[in-house]
């Protein structure tokens, strides 16, 4: 079974819950999945405000670029916490797990570490990535706005200024006096992030659903557009479910046998 998280840290270290929150912000970058939700944490050590962190992947040739660009976002956002002054990053079973926690935990960019070495650039590949989760959380509303029976002249009409938050509650505010809850807010939330990680046009005038060129998606576009983005949707989520299947049997495996 996956860890669950309330138990990777003990009850009395500061910060405790400000840790684990961090920790979830951190993503698989090409799930677009938390670390945690994906069991990836597999412990936290504190100690006079010395965080280690190990983590353990799918398996064992899961890509470098990945696993250094996910211990670097683990270090990055727990440093942000007032009570951590040092966090180490330990890689387990990767091929290059030394490599990856020399690099990370002395500070050095994916490029500085491993200089030389054949790897993508570590900025486009997550680039990428970024803008594939940001079609699966818009894939993710779109579908919530379907299926509560809004046309595609109602969404395609609605505007980054229509959104507001109510009791964990979005509303959606449109053009005929319509108001469409959307629960959980996160659902727009992380649509909203994402889009503004990405740069893309963040007006408030601005249609609500654009394509990643930044331009509107159209009543007529969007039953084409839903295809596609179900498809980045689906791909990633199978990869997911994928990833969370070999951690398990990866976990099993190392499951002392007990003799009756």
């Amino acid at each position: 079974m996956l860890k669950d998280r309330q138990s990777l840290l003990p009850l009395h270290i500061p910060d405790r819950e400000v840790i684990l929150k961090r920790l979830d912000r951190v993503l698989d970058p090409e799930l677009d999945q938390s670390v945690l939700q994906l069991g990836f944490i597999e412990s936290i050590e504190a100690e006079n405000g010395h965080l280690t962190v190990e983590t353990q992947l799918p398996t064992s040739w899961c890509s470098p670029n990945f696993a250094y660009m996910m211990a670097e976002d683990i270090r990055r956002e727990l440093l942000s916490v007032d009570s951590v002054q040092e966090v180490t990053v330990r890689v387990r079973d990767n091929v290059v797990s030394a490599a990856i926690e020399a690099g990370v935990n002395s500070g050095k960019t994916f490029s500085e570490a491993f200089a030389g070495e054949a790897f993508e650039n570590l900025g486009e590949l997550r680039g990428l990535f970024l803008r594939k989760g940001y079609i699966k959380r818009q894939e993710a509303l779109l579908r919530r706005l379907r299926d509560a029976g809004v046309s595609f002249e109602a969404i395609c009409a609605l505007q980054v200024k229509d959104v507001s938050y109510e009791a964990g509650a979005c509303l959606l505010s449109g053009r005929e006096g319509q108001v469409i809850h959307i629960e959980p807010d996160t659902i727009v939330r992380d649509y909203l992030d994402r889009r503004a990680e990405i740069e893309l046009d963040f007006r408030p005038d601005a249609a609500l659903f654009v394509d990643l060129r930044g331009e509107p998606v159209t009543a007529e576009q969007l039953e084409k557009y839903l295809v596609y983005a179900r498809t980045v949707r689906l791909s990633l989520e199978a990869n997911g479910s994928l990833c969370s299947a070999l951690l398990e049997a990866k976990k099993a495996q190392k499951q002392p046998i007990s003799l009756i």
